[in-house]
């Protein structure tokens, strides 16, 4: 009937037509349009009025350091990450959640101290103040596999690791002999050595598995401190400094040789790690080992 060049004099017919042509031109539209909503700043900033006002009528109700995290977030931009995102997003199947409103929910549960997805997710439906903040209507908020979903779409690597499970056995490191002091290093090249032999090297982001995070962050955060003086680039001094973040009391490793049928106990072969990217050290603020992921 779509193809039909004449139309039939039948009025009821022809008004079957017409919403048969409607269905068929809301599928189309279904199909083709990019599901992911590149809402702007300023749509953010009209959803959040609208609903602390339906909420929470009372400004008294809100105490002096929310209200402050309300108008951080309410001057962070965050639109780009739709953009920058849209791409790993399908265009078929039904619409996912806007990736600046999942990045905003996160950023939230680290600001009121939810250090747990789970627990955020579980607060989001119980809390109506979270959902708003977030961008999420009350009621329809995502859940925790939704969180990870959306934070393997940050990561452009098939391999969820940097390296291989199987590598040789990490050097032990020794216990320093004063509290407070730093582990003698067991590297076998140090900084001074490192930096000339990087200066000779090209290095592409994008062959990084993080350049979509890091591409958010220069966007959102780093572009943006620059642009309101925050930060000068031509007066610059950049220092490192890391922090363990454990992840296991022990080395989570097992060997792939025979060694141990044959009666070696101790030998030195290759082994399989679960979580190859994870280090063992000492952590001298906290004055322990630990085994976990040094973060910069």
């Amino acid at each position: 009937p779509l193809f039909c060049k004449n139309r039939l004099t039948n009025l009821p017919k022809n008004a079957a037509l017409r919403a048969l042509d409607q269905k068929y031109i809301f599928r189309l539209e279904a199909i083709f349009l990019l599901p992911v909503n590149c809402g702007s700043h300023a749509d953010y900033q009209n959803f959040v009025v609208e609903n602390l006002r339906k909420y929470y009528p009372d400004p008294n109700a809100l105490t002096r350091s929310t209200w402050d995290i309300i108008e951080r977030f309410w001057h962070l931009d965050l639109s780009d990450t739709n953009v920058l995102l849209a791409d790993k997003y399908s265009k078929f199947g039904p619409a996912p959640r806007i990736p600046s409103c999942m990045q905003r929910s996160y950023l939230l549960s680290i600001d009121f101290k939810v250090s747990s997805i789970t627990e955020w997710a579980a607060q989001l439906k119980m809390n109506p103040l979270f959902a708003i903040l977030s961008g999420f209507r009350v009621g329809d908020t995502p859940g925790v596999g939704t969180f990870y979903d959306f934070m393997k779409r940050l990561w452009d690597s098939d391999d969820p690791h940097m390296s291989p499970h199987i590598h040789p056995l990490k050097t032990k490191v020794k216990k320093p002999d004063a509290k407070g002091e730093k582990a003698p290093s067991v590297e076998k090249i140090t900084v001074a050595e490192l930096l000339p032999q990087l200066e000779k090297t090209s290095f592409s982001l994008d062959d990084q598995p993080y350049a979509s995070l890091f591409k958010i962050y220069q966007k959102e955060f780093l572009d943006v401190s620059v642009k309101k003086g925050l930060i000068h680039k031509d007066n610059l001094a950049l220092a490192g400094d890391g922090t363990p973040v454990a992840t296991s009391h022990r080395e989570r490793k097992k060997r792939i040789c025979k060694c141990k049928e044959n009666g070696i106990f101790d030998c030195s072969c290759d082994r399989y790690f679960s979580q190859p990217d994870c280090d063992i050290g000492w952590d001298s603020s906290r004055d322990c080992f630990y085994h976990g992921y040094d973060l910069y």
